[in-house]
């Protein structure tokens, strides 16, 4: 179930990040020289809880709230940047993997070895008022949030408990098979990136994304001087392992090992694209 609500999300991304850029480490090169694609990179400029890892980022358009539709309509004074006309805006969405092994006690009612988080950086609040929002049509999805110090995003909420968040090496040391390697295909980007999984998630491969390389490629033809390098669709696949360790019955991690299951995922946008023959 939550396999399938994270796919619904996806499906609905504008545009979404693969690893190396959420880690800012895409850059072209050209005759005046190198440059980043990516900037510092997206998760290395936000605000991410205790115990947690941020694993995957995307744009998605979100109608903007009743009050502000009805704002629009009988208001002519209205501050900048509301977008009355589309009466949606682009929200970014940011899934985490949160180790429940933690120093501070209780996780509340969540059980289970991890749980995966989900955060909504939105331009309103449910209540109409606008938060401190930098647009990405200003700066580019893949530069956002542009120059300045870190984005706060809001407090993730939980969406499913019981996900296994050992490394990959332990889980086949105690379920005694060879080795039990992680790879994407060709022109994916392994998401999150290693440069990612740091402070205690090193090899932990059991909520991740192979995602198409849209940053990369649009830079590289961009370079090359193509008309159109960002007209196709993004395709995700999506991996995610639980555990039923902590259930009644389960004694053990070992006991609650559960095979990963996967599934693929191609976004619906149309953005910047044409009919052919216009």
């Amino acid at each position: 179930m939550a396999l399938d609500y994270i796919s619904a999300d996806i499906r609905e991304a504008a545009y979404v990040y693969d690893g190396e850029c959420l880690a800012g480490n895409v850059r072209v090169q050209s005759q005046s020289g190198s440059r980043d694609v990516c900037g510092n990179g997206l998760f290395n400029r936000i605000e991410v809880p205790d115990n947690t890892v941020p694993i995957m980022a995307f744009w998605k358009l979100e109608q903007i709230p009743d009050s502000v539709r009805d704002a629009c309509d009988f208001t002519q004074d209205l501050p900048e940047g509301i977008p009355c006309v589309a009466a949606r805006s682009y929200s970014l969405v940011i899934y985490y993997l949160t180790s429940n092994d933690s120093e501070e006690g209780s996780t509340g009612p969540w059980a289970g070895m991890g749980r995966i988080r989900r955060a909504v950086y939105r331009q309103f609040n449910s209540d109409g008022s606008q938060r401190d929002y930098i647009n990405p049509m200003d700066v580019g999805f893949d530069a956002w949030p542009g120059e300045g110090g870190n984005v706060e995003m809001p407090t993730p909420v939980t969406l499913v408990d019981f996900v296994d968040d050992r490394p990959m090496e332990q889980i086949a040391e105690v379920q005694d098979v060879q080795s039990m390697d992680v790879e994407c295909p060709d022109n994916y980007n392994l998401t999150p990136s290693d440069d990612t999984l740091g402070d205690g998630f090193e090899g932990v491969r059991n909520f991740y994304a192979c995602v198409l390389d849209e940053t990369g490629r649009r830079a590289r033809a961009a370079e090359d001087g193509e008309d159109d390098p960002t007209a196709f669709n993004q395709k995700v696949i999506l991996f995610l392992r639980g555990n039923a360790a902590g259930k009644p019955g389960i004694r053990s991690a070992n006991e609650g090992f559960m095979p990963a299951i996967q599934t693929q995922v191609l976004n619906r946008s149309v953005r910047r694209k044409s009919p052919r023959g216009f």
